[in-house]
């Protein structure tokens, strides 16, 4: 399996919400960032397996995806850039959002080693806003 096709398993797990399955394609030490503002339950830097799970259970439990569209894959040695579309809608307040995004992976003998996504937080952070 090469890199891209990895990254396009991450995803499928992700929209079957099985993060056992996830798991299997990161590093044991794999650092996840997310950045965005305090009112963002799931921003900021995720450590490990545990972080991930962290992660994963955080946006379960904020926000309802209603949809999440990996579009195009680049890909040039160890990293994987996907661009992407979601939609949202924070379960706290009600409020939706909609927004283009960036993921970038790097990989490393067939492992996510790290991993940051590039988003518009604050429309995010808004949403969490009451």
């Amino acid at each position: 399996m090469d890199n891209v096709q990895i990254v396009q398993q991450v995803y499928k797990y992700f929209g079957e919400k099985n993060v056992p399955g996830i798991l299997t394609h990161f590093d044991k030490d794999v650092v996840w960032e997310r950045p965005g503002a305090p009112d963002i339950p799931f921003s900021g830097t995720f450590n490990g397996h545990e972080g991930l799970i962290r992660f994963f259970t955080l946006v379960a439990q904020s926000v309802k995806i209603s949809e999440f569209l990996p579009k195009k894959f680049l890909s040039d040695e160890d990293t994987v850039a996907v661009i992407g579309d979601d939609e949202a809608e924070v379960i706290s307040t009600g409020k939706k959002y909609k927004t283009h995004w960036i993921q970038v992976f790097t990989l490393k003998n067939g492992k996510v080693i790290h991993g940051r996504v590039y988003i518009d937080t604050l429309q995010i952070a808004r949403a969490f806003q009451p």
